[in-house]
């Protein structure tokens, strides 16, 4: 359409352009040649061949009506080429030119009756009198103003007054018929309208050219008739190829066209505005005028008649649907309630007053919709409904058994003060959709929750957490004894025990077979524990089908990473199969170096491809701009997973690798520490089962010599486990490490057997301890006595007290009331890049991680 739009400025700009020339050449008595009606023709025939090609691809009425149009323009050029070429008569002169105009000016008026036929409202009879009414109005203004207006000397040419006639039922008919209009036809609609002015305009002009000759009639004339041309070649581009659907209510809905309407207007207002001017000036009506007037004046009396029984239909109308709509409403199982902005009742459909547990009856003018739901939902649906964002809610309406449970969508009518509720009662189908999800997640035997609920478990994002994977002993004798049903019970009774031994946080479920699993909350430490517990517990006899039997569980436990649920799985899984492998009734703990990388993946060659990277957690006391980094190596594998230090070292330690590994970790660690302003601390662990003594000190002699990085501000853990696994020869290496400068620190302090033994023969200046660990199960008095016992032992040997496992609170107080030098809460910043660490140090920031006193 824009691109018409632009075409048809330039033809106008190009015709407008080439009539001054052809005018100057027309001879003023309009008589022989005349260019100015040659380029005329020559501009109609353009415009005629345009809209022909225009309505290609349209069919049926509409392809009828432009093409009516195109047919119009096409006779205009014939009438002009032949007035213009002199071979007959000028316009206005009867001869075959006027007789082509004469057919030419019937087609406008047609087209808008066919336009007028596509509004369903359109009724003929009141269209008919809108129209000879604004007809009417317009000959009486055209009579006085023009025919009868005092400077006319002599009578009037018949021609005159013919022309002038067709420029008044032109413009009345245009504007009657296309007051109304489509919403997809009203641009091509206005076109119409536009080009039925124009060629009234052309017409009234060619009129006065007849009274007063002169070339500035003729130049209005051919302007109005150049405009007009494209005014019907736009008509035919803006509308659609095709109509739309009788049904899409949206493009053939009425409308009122503007330009029809202010047609309609005017020549209602110009009757009297006529009439007054003749009486200011003394000028007789004619009897035409007089007629006309009267005739108006009857006509106005129909119309508002046909008005009168229009609103009456109208109303029958409204009152028979809202009449089928109540009906509708009231038979209906579904409710329908209105509520106002107080959300109080002001109309209940019978079902919703069943649904709502209402009285039968109509008057419930204090009742609030929120007073009718549970007490416990009051707030939350009136803030909804308030709100009006939610577009679905659900009610939950008191009951004698249960709740009734509704399904609301809510409609506002904004301004009104009222919103419409749709209630459908859903009772049963939720009921059958939690029964159906419980289903999927819950054992059908056991009742416990299955594989598919474990592991929405493991992905919730939590604490610390450990997985347990256990296997029963000896099961398959059990079913091939005493049958599989005994064995069913079993599993029962198995699932009753594990309940019994864990706590209410922790979740119990059954993978399949006599595979069970348990979450448990905490560290892998009271993981352990409670692994035990669920050994011993197994251990006692199961009696089933009048046999005794004595079957046991082996346990496979994991730590569970951010987001590791698979990995924890397959981590607990390769434990279990290390416990089953040892005997009945073991524990076995990933942690501890039980499982296997997957084959075929070398330590060697990840170092070599830089796939091993070291991470840090970073802590620091309050006010203290110093941190102090732990450093470990994690593995980031080609399955994508990032493989804790425990996994590495294992991996490591089975390929002969971790004297590589062990050298790699001191001489990063100490690289990106030297690297890094503001790091007090450094501290490595020396893992149990893998540190190699025999080049533990060239190692870190090394490290340092290579970095420059001071010996006193590095410190190395060791657990007692590691001081057994590694012989005799560590200690000497320890005190001469100590000898350099380098802290050493005992961690995991109050939990082995020989404490005392190890502060005399170690050269150790710190001691870390874990809270948790030492709180038997949550007894926080507990953990708190040992601690003291802790600090004041080591306060003894002139030994600083890290202490780990504990968040912030009152037991981070009580803790830090003990003595303790140092506490690292849960809430450090752990594992993480380096990259991450240096832009910690670089934004200074105070955030307790590490509480120093």
């Amino acid at each position: 359409m824009s691109r018409g739009l632009r075409t048809s400025a330039v033809a106008v700009l190009l015709g407008l352009l080439a009539l001054v020339p052809a005018l100057a050449l027309t001879p003023p008595a309009g008589t022989g040649l005349q260019p100015d009606n040659l380029l005329i023709g020559i501009l109609a025939g353009i415009g005629a061949v345009r809209g022909f090609r225009a309505t290609r691809g349209m069919t049926g009425l509409l392809a009828l009506t432009w093409r009516l149009m195109a047919g119009a323009g096409a006779l205009f050029s014939l009438a002009s080429l032949i007035t213009g070429s002199g071979l007959a008569g000028a316009f206005g002169v009867a001869g075959v030119g006027d007789l082509l105009l004469l057919v030419v000016l019937c087609i406008p008026p047609v087209v808008c009756a066919l336009l007028a036929n596509q509004v369903r409202t359109a009724g003929w009879l009141t269209l008919l009198v809108d129209g000879a009414t604004v007809v009417l109005a317009l000959s009486v203004a055209a009579d006085v103003f023009v025919l009868s207006a005092p400077d006319q000397v002599g009578r009037v040419d018949p021609l005159v007054v013919g022309y002038t006639g067709y420029a008044v039922l032109a413009v009345g008919l245009a504007g009657a018929l296309c007051t109304a209009t489509t919403r997809e036809l009203q641009r091509s609609s206005t076109a119409v309208v536009a080009s039925a002015l124009l060629v009234a305009a052309a017409v009234a002009m060619l009129a006065v050219g007849i009274d007063r000759p002169g070339l500035l009639w003729q130049a209005l004339g051919d302007v109005a008739c150049v405009l007009c041309f494209e005014a019907g070649v736009l008509a035919v581009l803006s509308s659609p190829r095709h109509l739309s659907s009788p049904d899409d209510v949206v493009a053939r809905s009425p409308r009122v066209n503007p330009a029809g309407m202010s047609i309609t207007v005017l020549a209602t207002f110009g009757l009297p505005a006529a009439l007054l001017v003749a009486l200011a000036r003394g000028q007789a009506l004619t009897p035409w005028s007089i007629g006309a007037v009267s005739a108006v004046v009857l006509l106005l009396l129909v119309r508002s008649t046909l008005r009168i029984r229009t609103s009456t239909r109208l109303v029958a109308d409204l009152v028979r649907n809202e009449e089928d709509l109540r009906d509708l409403v009231e038979g209906s199982s579904d409710g329908v309630v209105v509520v106002d902005d107080d959300l109080r009742l002001r109309f209940a459909s019978p079902a919703a007053r069943t649904l709502l547990g209402l009285p039968a009856g109509t008057g419930d003018p204090d009742r609030r919709l929120p007073d009718l739901v549970l007490a416990e939902d009051r707030d939350r649906i009136a803030e909804q409904l308030d709100d009006g964002t939610a577009g679905t809610l659900h009610l939950r309406i008191p009951g004698t058994d249960r709740p009734t449970e509704l399904e609301v969508t809510h409609h506002e009518h904004r301004g009104e003060g009222r919103r419409v509720l749709h209630l459908r009662d859903v009772t049963v189908r939720l009921r059958r959709e939690r029964e159906l999800e419980r289903m999927a997640y819950t054992d059908h035997l056991t009742r416990l929750p299955n594989r598919a609920l474990l592991f929405q478990e493991l992905a919730r994002p939590a604490g610390e957490r450990c997985l347990l994977v256990l296997d029963l002993d000896g099961f398959k004798a059990v079913n091939d004894v005493a049958g599989h049903e005994a064995g069913d019970q079993l599993l029962v009774e198995v699932a009753r025990r594990l309940r019994t031994v864990v706590r209410d946080q922790d979740v119990v479920c059954r993978l399949g077979g006599d595979e069970f699993a348990v979450v448990v909350d905490g560290t892998p430490a009271e993981a352990r524990e409670a692994a035990q517990r669920v050994v011993d517990i197994m251990a006692l006899p199961h009696r089933t089908a009048g046999f005794t039997f004595a079957i046991g569980a082996s346990v496979g436990v994991a730590e569970v990473q951010a987001g590791g649920g698979q990995l924890a799985f397959r981590e607990a899984d390769t434990a279990l199969r290390a416990a089953k492998q040892a005997g009945k009734g073991c524990v076995r703990v990933w942690a501890d170096g039980t499982g296997s990388s997957p084959s075929g993946d070398s330590v060697a060659a990840a170092l070599a491809a830089g796939h091993i990277e070291l991470r840090y957690s970073v802590a620091g006391g309050e006010g203290q701009p110093q941190r102090a980094l732990h450093g470990e190596p994690f593995w980031r594998h080609a399955s994508g997973d990032l493989l804790p230090a425990a996994e590495l070292w294992a991996a490591a330690g089975r390929q002969g690798q971790d004297g590589a590994l062990q050298t790699w970790v001191f001489a990063e660690s100490t690289r990106t520490a030297a690297d890094l302003p503001g790091v007090s601390l450094l501290a490595l662990d020396l893992p149990a089962g893998h540190v190699r003594a025999d080049q533990l000190l060239d190692d870190v002699r090394s490290a340092l010599a290579a970095t420059g990085f001071p010996a006193e501000r590095v410190s190395l853990a060791v657990t007692e486990e590691a001081i057994l696994t590694a012989g005799a020869e560590l200690v000497p290496v320890l005190h001469e490490l100590r000898a350099l400068g380098v802290r050493i620190c005992l961690d995991d302090f109050g939990m082995g057997q020989t404490l005392y033994a190890h502060l005399a023969r170690l050269p150790l200046t710190s001691v870390r301890i874990d809270v948790a660990a030492l709180g038997g199960g949550g007894d926080t008095a507990h953990a708190l006595k040992v601690v003291r016992s802790i600090v004041l032992s080591a306060q003894t040997f002139g030994l600083a007290v890290v202490a780990h496992g504990v968040s912030p609170g009152p037991l981070l107080d009580d803790v830090l009331a003990c003595g303790v030098h140092m506490v690292r809460t849960r809430e450090d910043l752990r594992h993480v890049t380096a990259e991450r660490v240096r832009e910690e140090l670089a934004t200074g920031a105070e955030a307790v991680r590490i509480l120093a006193r």
